[in-house]
């Protein structure tokens, strides 16, 4: 476990409890740290217009509908090794972003939304892990024979 700040994450529950039951201001706590830093804009979309543009820069990505702030898409690939190898990439990146998918998978197929959810919505965030797992998805070699 790395020794860095970070919040949703089972690392963080026990310096949050440290931090509640020694009566520290709340501004010390890892997970109050990542809250804070995605209230004061961070991450937040500027205005609609620079939301809308983020989207449009993401290939095959759709609004999540059923009244969700979020964006999802359908990865296919040759066969399961190839969805499993490349819901590992993202794992590791997305721990790395300290931001985790919502994610299912099928044999063949990887059903992934985005969203902030310290945020209520979509943010800069999601934008920039749809980024990196469209990279994998280019980037996933064929299934061998």
């Amino acid at each position: 476990m790395s020794s860095g700040r970070r919040c949703c994450y089972v690392g963080n529950a026990q310096a949050a409890v440290v931090a509640l039951s020694t009566k520290k201001n709340s501004s010390s706590c890892p997970i109050a740290v990542c809250k804070r830093e995605l209230r004061t804009g961070k991450h937040v979309f500027t205005d609609a217009r620079e939301r809308e543009t983020a989207i449009a820069t993401l290939s095959g990505w759709a609004e999540a509908g059923e009244g969700r702030d979020a964006i999802s898409k359908s990865f296919c690939f040759s066969d399961f090794n190839q969805a499993f190898a490349f819901m590992t990439r993202a794992a590791l990146v997305a721990e790395k972003m300290d931001h985790h998918p919502e994610w299912f998978n099928v044999y063949n197929r990887v059903d992934v939304t985005l969203s902030t959810h310290d945020l209520g919505g979509l943010s800069r965030k999601d934008i920039r892990l749809a980024q990196r797992l469209d990279a994998f998805a280019k980037d996933a070699p064929e299934a061998l024979p």
